[in-house]
């Protein structure tokens, strides 16, 4: 077996508060291979955002240790840090806040590319907008929209294209359909999907929606007030729940069950 392109070590995230400190994420280990989808379950609080931006070196208080592809990533130095930034890239909950209002859709990828050096003429840059917003989806005339101007599907779509267009192969996904209305979510996720298995990314899926992580997560870890409580295929953990805190989650969901069964009713629907 290939090792692992993530590895998580005894993770932890401190913040202050007052004159003292609260501990988001507490002690957390995984690992994670190559293609596969890591589902991270919990209430809001429980630690997952923090988690996220921790190992993407998006936070300060952290201690442990995230290797990815064996590069100790707290370790980085540029320009090391700029190509570990292109490899492993986040998509946001809310696609209208995370892109620039003032800029085309257009001009928000080709700014990327041209960061990244990954384009050497406005032309080339322009070019390669295009196709990545035909690869999640969207006609390349919406280059020249303004993110005023599209739908929040449309919106989280560019944002998936501007992580894509710089190579990301590993991609966290923090809550990514919660702020989007039901009609789009299955839209999204199942772009998510295909994105998966047509272009072998990895990634980490954070949320609170179990049928969700049943339908795209290999594996889930259930996180509650900053450390891992459970964890194990995402078939089994929510099948067959052991502790506590996950069964309450579950009973916390009635209509999940049939959702997994039908794949039909209820927030999501794949079809």
């Amino acid at each position: 077996m290939s090792a692992p392109l993530l590895q998580v070590e005894d993770l932890r995230v401190t913040y202050r508060a007052g004159r003292g400190t609260v501990a988001a994420v507490k002690g957390v280990s995984f690992e994670l291979a190559r293609g596969r989808c890591l589902g991270v379950v919990g209430e809001s609080g429980s630690g997952k955002s923090s988690l996220a931006r921790a190992i993407l070196r998006l936070e300060d208080g952290v201690a442990g240790r995230v290797r990815f592809d064996g590069q100790d990533v707290r370790a980085l130095k540029r320009p090391d840090l700029l190509a570990f930034r292109r490899r492993a890239q986040m998509v946001f909950q809310d696609p209208i806040g995370s892109l620039n209002p003032r800029l085309k859709v257009g001009s928000a990828l080709a700014e990327v590319l041209r960061v990244h050096r990954l384009a050497k003429t406005r032309g080339a840059a322009a070019a390669q907008a295009a196709s990545w917003l035909e690869t999640v989806g969207l006609d390349a005339d919406y280059a020249g929209r303004f993110p005023h101007e599209l739908s929040g599907g449309q919106r989280q779509r560019v944002n998936l294209a501007r992580a894509l267009c710089v190579g990301a192969e590993f991609l966290i996904a923090d809550e990514p359909v919660s702020a989007l209305d039901v009609s789009v979510q299955a839209q999204i996720l199942n772009l998510l999907k295909s994105l998966q298995e047509r272009r072998g990314i990895t990634w980490m899926l954070i949320g609170h929606d179990l049928a969700v992580m049943r339908h795209m997560a290999d594996e889930v870890i259930v996180m509650k007030a900053g450390a891992v409580v459970e964890r194990g295929a995402a078939a089994d953990v929510l099948a067959r729940p052991v502790h506590a805190y996950t069964k309450e989650l579950l009973a916390a969901a009635p209509n999940v069950g049939r959702a997994l069964d039908r794949r039909g009713s209820g927030p999501a629907v794949w079809d």
